[in-house]
């Protein structure tokens, strides 16, 4: 194993945090912790340093370790209760994104502390494996979007799960760009009531001709958030929409079409 003393000092201090602190707290409590018990022992570390995302060629924007020591080994930190699949391809995706040899993933909120080491080279083929299979797609309308779809599926592959939803959406655009699509950005939608203005409120779609596109990182596409995106469907005027979850190993979306008067 590489760096094996660096791991091995490394996993000496998890296990030491988690003795001490057992499996209530969230994660930035056992992040602050490492952070004393590393320096304690003598290694380097940072704290949330941030690294440039690319897609391909194009900066997408930046993005912060839980923690790096001597920079070399990410050690990414969870407190759930168990490590899952996702957590993994979120650590490799890190480990790709910034390009270092070695990442440990950390758990503690289990009924012990976890920890799995992951060099990039033995396991990053694995991580982002293109698991998505469009013919077997179920949808009668599948055809309506199948670029869309193959667009997202291409950019969930590159970069893999575990960013911040923002870094997909500008992957997406440069994607959209690319092809050519004739799109807008809504940033925006404001509220009115008996034709006065009562509000505003933030948001981040595209438009594509009566298309309305949302891209989001959740652990779920829920009923709630996907009643929400059809009211957003309604009030923009759009009579079909795609929404994307890019927090998944595997292309994570659903897609909605709303009858000519927007009721469903």
């Amino acid at each position: 194993m590489i760096h094996e003393k660096l791991t091995y000092a490394i996993n000496g201090c998890l296990f030491a945090v988690y003795n001490a602190l057992g499996n209530v707290w969230p994660e930035d409590v056992y992040e602050r912790a490492l952070l004393l018990e590393f320096r304690r022992k003598g290694l380097q570390v940072e704290r949330q340093q941030s690294f440039e995302v690319f897609y391909f060629d194009t900066s997408l924007g930046t993005y912060r370790l839980d923690l790096l020591v001597k920079n070399t080994v990410i050690v990414e930190l969870k407190a759930a209760p168990q490590l899952t699949p996702l957590h993994r391809a979120q650590l490799l995706s890190y480990l790709k994104g910034c390009d270092k040899p070695l990442g440990i993933l950390a758990n503690f909120g289990g009924s012990r502390a976890e920890h799995e080491t992951m060099p990039k080279n033995d396991t990053l083929s694995d991580a982002l494996t293109d698991r998505f299979d469009y013919e077997s797609l179920a949808l009668p309308q599948k055809e309506a979007i199948k670029d869309l779809l193959l667009i997202a599926n291409r950019v969930l592959v590159t970069l893999g799960p575990g960013y911040l939803a923002q870094i997909y959406r500008r992957a997406l655009y440069h994607e959209l760009k690319t092809a050519g699509c004739k799109f807008e950005t809504v940033k925006e939608v404001s509220a009115h009531y008996r034709q006065q203005p009562v509000g505003t409120r933030e948001v981040n779609f595209f438009v594509i001709g009566d298309l309305l596109l949302s891209a989001v990182t959740v652990k779920e596409l829920h009923d709630l958030m996907l009643l929400r995106f059809r009211n957003y469907l309604k009030h923009l005027h759009c009579r079909r929409g795609l929404i994307i979850n890019f927090h998944a190993t595997v292309l994570d979306f659903r897609y909605i079409e709303l009858k000519e008067n927007y009721e469903d």
